[in-house]
């Protein structure tokens, strides 16, 4: 067949490559370092699902040979898998190999992947396998970030209505309501997810992250039994992004808990780049915290601390650890840290766009704090809320601005006030409107400190 008639083949296939993951517009070495993590501890039947995704990211990330090994593993848990969830794994699995190796450019192998997906289901839509399809539709969505619950929920709830049984999907379905929770916060998808969550965690008593999100969710409505949750995965799980999860709980009432336990998730996976992000923060929050006369001590441990764990993983993207150890490093050298910014700014086409919008509003507040120039920043956090993804350092780029914009507003400077304000406005309205709340990987979802 010619090539567009291929293309068009494969464009009907369901697989990660034709179901819209969102992923290209973040960093995928970032994606694949948590679905790594996820593989290695997900509690779910989901591993074909999650090796299919990271083939997909490799590919994405011009890593042909890793995606086609995860295909293979991917192929191997398969084997395991009854029917009909089999031939759905099957199908997703040659849908994806099919896509590697267009693009390639090897078109033969693609089209013997189109003959053997023709074999598996000679009907265009077996019904037994849709629920099989969408479950794992729905995981892979869930591990790209939150802002894609909806979607994993609409999955889930196609998955359940063929089988309502299924327990893999009711589990789906619950963290899917979660995902959806973190991302809205609204009352009525709090209440759903609460009633899925505790069946996972009745059915499941050995499932942590489960419990670890019934801990956030009862954070304010219960608040004795999320501690007791949140205890009982601290000192049981195995799993660094559960930890992760525990010690950001803990890290506004105990830092010295907090970092305890994320030295523990580093003891597991000492390749995780988010457990450094974490423990930056809670050595921010110690800082903060502690008495003039212990100030000192800690900055010397933190700078100390940070300083190696760069060193020691040159390979890992710790943008937002270099940015802290900068604010730490200012506080005795200003020049040192606007040197180091400087220098990420020299790599900045090598960012992630959350980490460009970090650097500009670290770089806002050394020019208000250090240099006291508005000016200045105003235009690091105008740049920051620029860069239409929707984080947590945006919208503090956007509350810096509005304050600046009332500043003026009582020096009755009305021009620079209006200025600041259409441009608020004028960046919003290219904001997508799927970014329109909150949504990130939960460790952004810390009150921002002044």
């Amino acid at each position: 067949m010619s090539k567009e008639q291929l293309k068009e083949k494969l464009d009907a296939l369901q697989c990660h490559f034709t179901w819209k993951m969102g992923a290209s517009s973040f960093n995928p070495p970032h994606i694949l370092q948590k679905l790594d993590v996820e593989i290695k501890h997900t509690a779910h039947q989901n591993q074909v699902a999650l090796l299919g995704l990271q083939a997909y990211l490799h590919q994405l990330n011009n890593q042909s040979t890793e995606a086609l090994r995860s295909l293979r593993a991917a192929e191997e848990y398969n084997r395991e898998e009854e029917q009909p969830a089999s031939t759905a794994g099957s199908l997703i699995i040659y849908g994806n190999y099919a896509w590697i190796y267009y693009l390639q450019a090897s078109y033969q192998e693609a089209e013997s992947c189109l003959e053997r997906i023709q074999q598996l289901c000679p009907t265009p839509w077996d019904v037994r396998l849709i629920p099989h399809i969408q479950a794992q539709k729905g995981w892979s969505l869930l591990a790209i970030r939150a802002r894609n619950g909806e979607r994993a929920r609409e999955c889930f709830n196609v998955a359940l209505m063929l089988e309502p049984e299924n327990r893999s999907f009711r589990t789906g379905l619950g963290m899917a309501l979660y995902s959806s929770w973190i991302f809205f916060r609204q009352p009525d998808i709090a209440s759903e997810a609460i009633i899925q969550v505790e069946r996972i965690v009745h059915e499941q008593p050995n499932d942590y992250k489960a419990k670890i999100y019934l801990a956030r969710l009862l954070e304010q409505l219960d608040r004795e039994r999320s501690i007791g949750l949140i205890e009982e995965c601290s000192e049981k799980s195995s799993d660094p992004e559960v930890l992760k999860s525990s010690a950001l709980f803990w890290m506004p009432q105990s830092t010295e808990r907090a970092v305890e336990i994320l030295q523990r998730a580093l003891q597991q996976d000492p390749g995780y780049h988010l457990l450094y992000q974490a423990l930056a923060k809670c050595y921010k929050q110690q800082w903060l915290e502690a008495k003039q006369e212990d100030k000192n001590n800690i900055l010397d441990a933190a700078i100390k601390d940070l300083q190696q764990i760069i060193q020691k993983h040159p390979d890992l993207d710790l943008t937002l650890v270099k940015l802290q150890l900068a604010e730490f490093i200012g506080e005795r050298d200003p020049a040192q840290e606007e040197e180091m910014y400087k220098e990420l700014q020299e790599k900045i086409d090598t960012l992630s766009l959350r980490c460009r919008q970090a650097l500009n509003l670290h770089w806002g507040k050394f020019f208000l704090y250090r240099k006291r120039s508005l000016d200045m920043a105003k235009a690091k956090f105008m740049d920051g809320y620029s860069i239409t993804v929707q984080t947590n350092q945006r919208r503090e780029c956007g509350s810096r601005l509005r304050k600046m914009a009332q500043l003026y507003q009582r020096a009755g400077d009305a021009a620079a006030t209006e200025a600041i304000l259409r441009f608020l406005k004028e960046a919003n309205w290219h904001l997508p409107t799927e970014f329109a709340a909150l949504g990130l990987d939960d460790e952004s979802l810390i009150p921002i400190r002044e």
